[in-house]
């Protein structure tokens, strides 16, 4: 008899992650536009990049904002009708995105509609849900989830690109507006909440007595804290300071295309730089996954070696961004950031959980979205662009980035396992 007492049939855990892939795929793309239609906008009505920088940096806030609403909802009325309703709102943001006149067309459209619709329907409830599906193999299946995100950026918006080359810029927003529909629509369908409403058991499997009992040296970590137990623990705050990395990666997505085309490279090949970068960190993605899931069973110790490669190497690659000055090194430095940027993406996620356990984790998930997101990432756009702005060149921006990807690494090295206070018992 095997060690592990699968239920027999095919575990609906795996649509769950095909399900996070597609809306991954297209949420990722509709939300990161800005990169490739930044500068067709600024080409077309001269505004600058800070002041478009400003509409991607209010997306920013409100979808972390909306995060924590998304797992609200998510822990409510469950991810399907959570992504069906996200879906909606967003890709008619994205699609009214095609009648941009104004500056102020474009922070609403972008910045609040859009950025509001995504938030509720691609990343936060479709990753928390996935987390919810699996225990032995949640890096594994998040990393899976993650490469949609990846490769709807490589893969749709070099599409999205050479519709814009053929019919423009306000067709091509249409278009990407009907396609999140579809692709959201689809992937809400599929959803449902945890595999106890199905009847099954997290990676489909029911743990055998002795893997429970082995488990036990590990109990902190798959110990449930509530958002309020959460929140007075130093692991929690220390978490947050290990994602500053986040205004570098943020920043740079935004402004990639524009600083390829200030080294004077072509449109498509700024497109194509892009495209490898987000490539990069799909690979990132799965090999941290496979790896730290690897590494907690072998060892039954901390994820954290795997984030350092994040945060110590993103920070590496930032200092090395000062002063590129061709495409080759342009390519390299992009291929070690995303690559590095891409091992966090699949397990910081997966950490939290095994930090507070993973009864709360949309909701956990929305409160570190909207501190991060709604600082930390919407800072990164600014900064890069009214830099340039002020010293026509980014290196400046990179070097500050650059040392608090530094502060990241020293951050993550000082959480620690939370374990509760138990009460003492009356004499």
């Amino acid at each position: 008899m095997s060690s592990e007492r699968a239920k027999r049939g095919f575990f609906y855990g795996w649509v769950i992650v095909m399900a996070a892939w597609l809306a991954m795929f297209v949420g990722s793309a509709a939300s990161t536009s800005f990169a490739i239609f930044g500068p067709e906008l600024e080409d077309e009505f001269g505004w600058t990049r800070g002041a478009l920088s400003l509409g991607f940096t209010l997306n920013v806030i409100l979808a972390s904002i909306f995060g924590l609403v998304a797992g609200v909802l998510v822990d409510r009325i469950g991810p399907k009708r959570t992504v069906i309703i996200g879906a909606v709102i967003g890709s008619l943001g994205i699609a009214l995105l095609s009648q941009v006149n104004q500056i102020w067309h474009f922070y609403i459209f972008y910045g609040v509609i859009a950025s509001i619709g995504l938030a509720l329907s691609y990343f936060l409830p479709t990753v928390a849900t996935v987390r919810r599906w699996f225990m032995r193999r949640a890096a594994l299946a998040l990393a899976i989830a993650l490469t949609g995100s990846g490769l709807g950026i490589v893969l749709l918006l070099p599409a999205v690109n050479l519709m814009i080359d053929a019919f423009g810029w306000r067709t091509a927003y249409l278009a990407l507006g009907l396609i999140t529909l579809g692709g959201l629509l689809t992937a809400g369908m599929l959803l449902k909440k945890d595999p106890e409403s199905a009847g099954t058991y997290p990676d489909g499997i029911e743990p055998e007595p002795a893997e429970v009992a082995a488990r036990a040296d590990f109990s902190a970590r798959t110990e449930q804290w509530s958002v309020g137990e959460t929140l007075r623990t130093r692991s929690w705050w220390f978490l947050i300071g290990a994602h500053f990395y986040e205004i570098a990666l943020i920043g740079i997505l935004a402004h990639l295309v524009f600083w390829a085309e200030d080294l004077d490279l072509s449109r498509d090949t700024a497109v194509s730089i892009l495209s490898l970068y987000v490539l990069a960190a799909v690979f990132g993605r799965l090999f941290s996954g496979y790896i730290s899931d690897w590494y907690m069973a072998r060892f039954k110790i901390s994820r954290k070696p795997v984030l350092y490669v994040c945060t110590i190497g993103v920070g590496l690659g930032c200092f090395l961004a000062i002063g590129v000055s061709s495409a080759t090194s342009l390519l390299l430095v992009c291929l070690l950031i995303g690559f590095c940027y891409g091992t966090g993406l699949s397990v910081f996620p997966t950490y939290v959980g095994d930090l507070f356990g993973v009864m709360n984790v949309p909701t956990l998930f929305g409160v570190l979205g909207l501190v991060v997101g709604g600082l930390f990432a919407s800072i990164g756009p600014v900064l890069y662009g009214f830099i340039h702005d002020a010293t026509e060149s980014y290196d400046v921006a990179f070097l500050i980035v650059g040392i608090l990807c530094l502060i990241s690494a020293v951050s993550l090295f000082l959480i620690k396992v939370p374990v509760k206070k138990k009460a003492l018992p009356s004499s």
